[in-house]
């Protein structure tokens, strides 16, 4: 709040800085999720948002307010989250990125900060976003490290299916049944630009790349395909569900601990995908 919102005489530092045009800054940020609500800002609750204002503030001496690119829910992480903010001050944006991580927690890191111009909007200038659910076999000798960030799982599962999953998934579908059902939201449109499952040592990964995401639709997703692969749900159920929306019973959420927004891509940047090359 402004010296002339609370009726107080402003200094002289305070006029200048009030008169000076707003720069917009973008942030790319990662954090691990475990014991947040989420990103978005809740009252009495900790979140990544409220640590980073909070952080911002108290660095920049006047009340900075993110917006997200996207609202991870409770437990969910991120390695390339994008968030921006409007500042008067003149510290510049590495300064800015130093300062931050010396007083962040450490489960928050930002990775970058930039001045942008100022109709860029973390959020509705996004082109596409890349989510990543990752599972490990609970057996594995580092499966207590992975805990935080795998669902700890066996995946005898048959992988094929999984594949014939995403090439259903792939395009533009509506994706209510496997929401959070969102039934005030209109549009449950989405494009998927693509989706594929990879295994390794004992471990499964599920990547997925679209235009947007609903509110829990890529956990549900990987409860859906999983129930599909271990032979609890045939495809043609999975296939109906992206294409007749309603209750799908197997439409189950996976846990918030496998899930990751990997990267968030704008309309100025490069079309490669950071984590396999392609176009």
């Amino acid at each position: 709040m402004t010296a002339s919102e609370t009726g107080e005489t402003p200094s002289a530092d305070q006029t200048e800085q009030e008169s000076r045009p707003k720069r917009r800054i973008r942030m790319t940020v990662s954090y691990d999720g475990t014991g947040y609500c989420g990103w978005q800002l809740q009252p009495d609750e900790m979140t990544v948002q409220g640590e980073l204002e909070t952080a911002l503030s108290r660095i920049l001496g006047e009340d900075i307010r993110l917006t997200g690119a996207s609202r991870t829910d409770a437990g969910v992480h991120a390695t390339g989250q994008v968030a921006h903010f409007d500042l008067t001050g003149r510290l510049a944006a590495v300064e800015i990125d130093r300062a931050l991580n010396s007083i962040l927690p450490e489960q928050i890191r930002v990775r970058e900060v930039e001045q942008v111009p100022g109709d860029f909007h973390a959020r509705y200038s996004a082109r596409w976003k890349i989510y990543r659910y990752s599972l490990a076999e609970p057996d594995l000798p580092d499966a207590p490290l992975l805990a935080r960030t795998h669902w700890l799982r066996n995946n005898a599962v048959d992988i094929s299916l999984l594949g014939r999953c995403c090439e259903l998934v792939q395009g533009r579908h509506g994706f209510f049944t496997f929401s959070k059902q969102e039934g005030h939201r209109e549009n449950h449109d989405c494009e998927i630009f693509e989706a594929r499952w990879s295994s390794g040592e004992g471990t499964l990964y599920f990547q997925l790349r679209g235009d947007r995401f609903l509110r829990g639709m890529v956990r549900m997703l990987v409860g859906g395909m999983l129930a599909v692969a271990d032979g609890r749900a045939d495809i043609g159920e999975f296939s109906a569900a992206l294409n007749e929306p309603g209750r799908w019973k197997r439409a189950v959420p996976a846990p918030a601990c496998g899930l990751t927004l990997v990267c968030v891509n704008y309309r100025d940047e490069s079309e490669a995908d950071p984590q396999s090359g392609t176009k």
